[in-house]
């Protein structure tokens, strides 16, 4: 099933490692998200890293949310081209089962005015730890005074019941949001929280997840610049 275009006048566009691809699927709405603060406001994030290579670079906060014991992280970049089709790259990464990452598969639930519903199975082959599952609920909204564009997430209970034997990801939050930069750029931020289930330790998930993030623009950015060719 075809996903509906990113178009501006529409106002909605509707409601690694084994261990990294598991971490690349947790992408809080950014006003909606239980402990993390708005999507425009840095207060309580903490620098983590920063990178200020004019291709490649990137400015990545975090913060511990109240009541967990995994970092919540913020990533900010400018990508070299305008808002509508860098979201479009976006939601194509998440959504569309072609563009699953190594290890990983997709499969479409739904995809109306609603919003899109993605079941994901993701491949650990790991000892001792089990595959694991996440149905995860996409809201895209499109702010015509401002020209943002912006991609909410949050593991949902509307695909198939869990399997037995493998590990249901069962808080899993995060959104890309994206505005205009000058000289027809556009800003991206990207918020991600996930409460891991299973025998993962805390300080396993924080110490990868910074990564994760910078995979996933590196991502957007690859997507970004193949749409520029197919033009």
């Amino acid at each position: 099933m075809s996903s509906p275009p990113l178009t501006a006048p529409k106002v909605l566009f509707s409601s690694g490692s084994a261990l990294l691809l598991l971490l690349s699927v947790a992408w809080t709405s950014s006003s909606a998200a239980e402990g993390l603060p708005d999507v425009g406001a840095r207060v309580q994030w903490t620098l983590h890293d920063e990178n200020d290579d004019a291709q490649t670079g990137y400015t990545l906060y975090k913060r511990k949310p109240h009541g967990s014991d995994y970092d919540a992280y913020r990533l900010e970049a400018i990508v070299d081209s305008a808002p509508a089709i860098v979201a479009e790259a976006a939601r194509s990464n998440l959504a569309d089962p072609e563009k699953s990452q190594k290890g990983m598969d997709k499969k479409v639930i739904r995809n109306d005015d609603n919003g899109i519903v993605v079941y994901s199975y993701i491949h650990i082959n790991a000892p001792f730890v089990s595959d694991r599952d996440i149905v995860s609920h996409i809201d895209r909204s499109y702010d015509a005074a401002t020209d943002t564009f912006t991609l909410a997430w949050h593991a949902t209970d509307e695909g198939p019941p869990p399997i037995e034997g493998v590990t249901r990801v069962g808080r899993s939050e995060g959104s890309w949001t994206f505005s205009p930069e000058s000289e027809g750029r556009t800003r991206a931020v990207y918020i991600s929280h996930t409460e891991v289930t299973g025998f993962v330790p805390a300080w396993f998930i924080n110490a990868t997840m910074s990564s994760t993030m910078v995979e996933g623009l590196r991502g957007l950015r690859e997507s970004v610049e193949l749409a520029g060719q197919i033009e």
